[in-house]
């Protein structure tokens, strides 16, 4: 019986089968014509059974044809599909590639020594600058332990190795002995990852006081002028704190730029700047804002180069040049709305926030200049918002309040900025008319797993409400902390969890 049934299995047999059984009643038909003397009642039962026994054969037939064009159909979805899903595991893995690229380059443009320790204090990670300060190759660091790597410097370090593996940060300074010139050091330990216990390493970053290092290489060369000598060794004279370090730094390894103001300058001239956007979503239907985008500046280089975005802005910051670029964002985002109204005049301009630097709020010229624009393009003020931040609103309150009459009777808006980055309270908004709220996003960050994070954004939304304010949370990278802040009741939320920067014309 189970041999019958295994042989039933092969599909030639189940295929065979039916065109058997129809030659048998075939020739059962012929026989029974031949021996019944022709009888037309015999003639026509049997001819209805054949054709009955036909039919069934077609439909087989037909039934069979069905499922392989339904197979056939799913098989090319899938083949789609896996397609497709190819396609993006591509895109993902060279995103990857390009942002650990864009990070490399950052982090071996900074002057701090960065290195990611295991468990084992074995090194997993440097940056460049760990080779510059110890001498040893790439391949020599990694996988070394952290004795080998520090030397002397170790003996300051290992003290506070077990705290960091409990779960703690931890900060401090030590001299970095045994070198020429002994220099002092500000460390930091980082564990990682996050609210892991126990984590699996942690990051170290060993930082040079620059004014001290400075002050020990003047006194080894009384002779030499302080400024001089620190603009050749690229280090920053006393009260920079590192910036002309820094700058010489991100100018020269990450740009490859000899002259930082004149390559700015021909940048602006020649428009070498590219507008980019990110979308802040409504959570609300009633927002009478429903289209609202951050403007963002990029440097083409940058784009070309696959280097990290905004390199050039503590570089624009330390030549003066802030307000000039601030001026470009106005003038170039005022000009693209008004192409794109006239290619379409049905096209809805959204809300633009314009991130302003404290140099252009301090300025008496750039409301003047945004006045002026307006009013050339006849643009609606109303579909451009400023954006300024707390820091500059609580240390130069005087000149963000007269920026802010000088615009806001034209209709212009203004958000304020990081809100929370200093300290929440709406004390320092007195007098100031701003019409949104944006939520600094350290506190964004840590509502899900710190309640007082959670209770401030309750608390600011709260008054936001009361006084007439629209609240915006930045930094939304997770769907459960988009949840989160639905159940609290901002209004408007933004970040890589919403949507990431892009072209201002692929995003309008």
């Amino acid at each position: 019986m189970t041999s019958l049934r295994e042989f039933l299995r092969h599909r030639w047999v189940r295929a065979a089968l039916p065109v058997l059984f129809t030659a048998l009643l075939g020739g059962g038909v012929t026989a029974t014509v031949y021996w019944t003397l022709y009888d037309p009642q015999w003639i026509a039962f049997l001819g209805g059974v054949l054709f009955a026994a036909a039919l069934a054969l077609a439909s087989q037939a037909s039934k069979a044809q069905w499922l392989i064009m339904r197979r056939t159909r799913q098989m090319e979805r899938l083949r789609m599909q896996l397609a497709q899903e190819a396609g993006r595991a591509r895109s993902a893995t060279e995103a990857a590639r390009i942002a650990e690229s864009k990070l490399r380059h950052l982090a071996d443009a900074l002057p701090t020594l960065i290195l990611f320790v295991d468990q084992d204090e074995r090194c997993m990670y440097h940056n460049r600058a760990v080779e510059n300060k110890t001498g040893l190759g790439a391949a020599q660091i990694l996988g070394l332990h952290l004795r080998e790597i520090l030397g002397s410097a170790y003996l300051h370090v290992a003290p506070h190795v077990g705290a960091t593996l409990a779960g703690n940060a931890v900060d401090y300074e030590f001299d970095w002995t045994g070198t020429a010139l002994p220099e002092k050091y500000a460390a930091h330990h980082i564990p990682y990852p996050p609210g892991e216990l126990p984590p699996r390493g942690f990051y170290l970053l060993l930082t040079v006081n620059a004014t001290h290092a400075l002050q020990e290489k003047t006194a080894a060369f009384p002779a030499r002028a302080a400024e001089p000598f620190a603009e050749k060794a690229g280090i920053a004279i006393p009260g920079e704190g590192g910036e002309t370090l820094y700058l010489r730094s991100i100018t020269d390894q990450l740009m490859g730029w000899d002259e930082p103001r004149a390559k700015l300058e021909y940048a602006l001239k020649e428009n070498q700047f590219l507008l980019f956007t990110q979308k802040i979503q409504p959570l609300k239907a009633d927002l009478p804002d429903p289209s609202c985008r951050e403007v963002l500046l990029r440097l083409q280089e940058e784009e070309d180069h696959m280097l990290p975005p905004g390199g050039f802005i503590p570089v624009a910051e330390r030549y003066g040049m802030m307000e000039e670029l601030d001026r470009w964002v106005v003038r170039n985002v005022i000009k693209w709305c008004v192409e794109q109204k006239r290619a379409d005049a049905a096209w809805p301009i959204p809300l633009f926030c314009v991130n302003l630097s404290e140099s252009a709020v301090r300025s008496v010229d750039f409301a003047r200049f945004v006045n002026h624009e307006l009013k050339q393009h006849g643009f609606n003020p109303r579909s451009l918002c400023f954006e300024i931040g707390e820091p500059e609103i609580i240390s130069q309150h005087a000149h963000v309040q007269r920026f802010i009459n000088s615009l806001k009777p034209l209709g212009c808006r203004f958000t304020v900025d990081a809100f929370g980055s200093v300290k929440v309270s709406f004390t320092h908004l007195k007098g100031l008319a701003v019409d949104f709220l944006k939520i600094d996003g350290v506190i964004i960050q840590n509502i899900l797993r710190d309640p007082s994070a959670l209770a401030k954004t309750r608390a600011i939304s709260t008054v936001c409400s009361k006084v007439g304010l629209r609240s915006i949370a930045e930094f939304v990278e997770t769907d459960e902390t988009l949840a989160m802040l639905r159940l609290v009741g901002l209004d408007y939320v933004q970040g890589f969890g919403i949507a990431r920067p892009e072209p201002i014309s692929k995003s309008c």
